[in-house]
């Protein structure tokens, strides 16, 4: 697993839907905080460890588009 840092995006396995921030690391714990959209209101939540995934960091793929010419 790869380390986890306060203030990382994470997310619950059970519900990749929902992103999580780390607030504090305990040594099987980790205390977490969401804002529901729709409410707007704060929530927070303790997980173990091995239930949360780090959320992967965007990527952008840039590439080239080439022409083809041949009909």
């Amino acid at each position: 697993m790869t380390e986890l840092q306060i203030g990382d995006k994470i997310f619950h396995k059970s519900n990749s839907s929902i992103v999580w921030i780390i607030e504090r690391i305990n040594e099987n714990e980790v205390y977490c905080t969401t804002v529901i959209k729709e409410t707007l209101e704060q929530k927070r939540e303790t997980f173990a460890i091995t239930s949360i995934q780090k959320c992967a960091e965007p990527r952008v793929i840039v590439g080239k588009r080439t022409r083809d010419n041949h009909w």
